[in-house]
């Protein structure tokens, strides 16, 4: 890999650009500079541009009108495509892995450039020179396996070093902290910090807004499709970078939390147990938020799991309504009144293959029966419209896929799948990962709109800040136990992180 050499030449110097798609201004006379050995956020509400700006960048959309320069020299736009852009030395790391699941780590870092002797392909040479792209990379990844059996974490190393095999100057980082835990978050943060020591220049896309004052040397923040500011990290505060994203304040991201909570325990569990949590002792009330923090591997999502019917319980007692049950899959817990809002929304959460309608109705298919032959679409229909209306889903038809909506409007079909199932205890295991402010803030607001009608809600986030903001009661789990618990008159951030760390046990 040749080393880039620091300068106050741009990489990436993008002049007034304007993307149009039919009906829809994408990009409004955007600009953009990108300086080597600089990471510089490009933040905004989902539909703000940022993506469609890293694709004109990247060579995947033709810009409409503006200009392009890369490391100097104009871009004749009519030719530039994905191909020039990785000749340019454009590389990007997607959140949704471009992978080919079956083939190894090196194969998926060289295809399309393997280097030959004679008519075969030289795999001692892609190998000489894939270890010392991971020595650079301070990486231990096996890249000699199908990509099938790697960790997440590993495969984003190996969409990376596929970048910096094409001597990437330009990398686009797109979303790629979203799926992981903190341990592989700190390390991308390291190698991060390496690629800037060594000049590459990256675009940081991020809706983890503490990562843009962690990792970040400056900002541009685009709303509907327009530029709105650019400017140097170090000036900026968080809760003025909200307020450029959304137009919100700090205080209206984060609704006034209800005085709902009533007298009646809805959910009790004593000395509850099973794979990955011990003896665990929670209530929640109707009309209560009950968050669950911890670090990753401290046994929250599987808690979640196994109250749904799909980790086995070995030990102790489930109370719903005062009513002692065991639920041993999702189905009973369907009809108990529980439903899950899981963490991975894509592969757990939807049926990719379906569309708006049917992923809304799919928790409560029985509704919709006609003698156990047919299906009452119009009901369906109708119910689907009528909530997802409620929800402000951003979408054109119930006919769409729903691989077509943002990040956002996806989790409130997933949201709205089980008010339409008439739910009365929702688990919901991170639902804002990955989408933006806005979105995030929406679905705060239903969260209390839920318990505001007597419905409960168990609440797992790795932002203590998103718990302490909607939670009534927050219990703190540190491997696999409950080490602490407090209720909101009593909430200490500084008390809850050393319980959070192991601290306090």
């Amino acid at each position: 890999m040749t080393k880039s050499i620091k300068s106050d030449s741009p990489l990436i110097e993008v002049k007034n650009c304007t993307k149009l798609f039919p009906a829809t201004v994408a990009l409004d006379d955007v600009s953009f500079t990108l300086l080597p050995g600089e990471v510089h956020a490009l933040v905004g509400e989902n539909g703000a541009g940022k993506s469609t700006l890293v694709k004109c960048i990247s060579g995947e959309y033709a810009m409409t009108k503006g200009e392009l320069f890369v490391e100097g020299e104009q871009i004749h736009l009519r030719d530039y495509n994905v191909r020039e852009a990785q000749n340019r030395h454009i590389g990007i790391v997607h959140q949704e892995f471009q992978l080919m699941e079956e083939m190894t780590g090196l194969e998926n870092i060289y295809v399309g450039h393997y280097s030959q002797k004679g008519p075969f392909v030289d795999w001692k040479d892609l190998d000489a020179r894939a270890q010392k792209l991971f020595e650079f990379l301070g990486s231990n990844v096996n890249y000699n396996v199908p990509v099938k059996r790697l960790r997440t974490a590993d495969k984003q190393i190996i969409q990376l070093a596929r970048a910096l095999a094409l001597d990437a100057k330009t990398i686009i980082f797109d979303e790629l902290t979203a799926v992981l835990p903190e341990a592989d978050i700190q390390n991308i943060y390291r190698i991060i910090n390496l690629l800037r020591d060594n000049g590459i220049g990256i675009i940081y896309i991020s809706h983890r807004l503490d990562e843009i004052f962690d990792v970040c040397d400056s900002y541009t923040v685009l709303m509907d499709g327009k530029h709105i500011e650019t400017g140097d990290v170090g000036t900026l505060t968080k809760d003025r970078l909200i307020q450029l994203i959304s137009g919100r304040e700090l205080t209206k991201v984060y609704p006034q939390v209800p005085d709902s909570v009533s007298n009646d325990i809805f959910l009790k569990l004593k000395n509850f147990s099973g794979n990955g949590f011990n003896n665990i002792d929670l209530t929640a009330k109707k009309g209560e938020v009950v968050g669950i923090a911890g670090l990753v591997g401290a046994g929250k999502t599987e808690l979640l799991q196994s109250l749904f019917g799909n980790n086995p319980v070995t030990n102790g007692e489930m109370w719903l309504n005062g009513k002692k049950i065991n639920i041993h899959n999702p189905k009973a817990a369907i009809k108990e009144g529980l439903g899950l809002i899981p963490d991975e929304r894509r592969m757990l959460g939807l049926n990719r293959v379906f569309d708006v309608r049917k992923n809304a109705t799919l928790a409560n298919l029985n509704k919709y029966k006609i003698a156990n032959l047919f299906m009452d679409q119009n009901k369906e229909y109708e119910d689907a419209e009528t909530v997802m209306d409620q929800l402000n889903l951003k979408y054109s038809s119930l006919r769409q896929n729903i691989n077509t909506l943002s990040g956002g409007n996806q989790q409130k079909v997933v949201i709205g799948k089980w008010i339409i199932a008439d739910t009365d205890l929702y688990l919901m295991d991170e639902p804002t990962r990955g989408i933006d402010v806005g979105a995030k803030s929406e679905i705060y607001h239903l969260i209390h709109e839920l318990v505001a009608q007597g419905k409960c809600v168990i609440l797992v986030s790795p932002e203590l800040e998103e718990l302490l903001g909607l939670c009534h009661k927050i219990y703190v789990m540190y491997e696999g136990e409950i080490c602490y618990e407090t209720e909101r008159e009593n909430f200490s951030q500084e008390e809850i992180m050393t319980y959070l760390l192991g601290s306090g046990k």
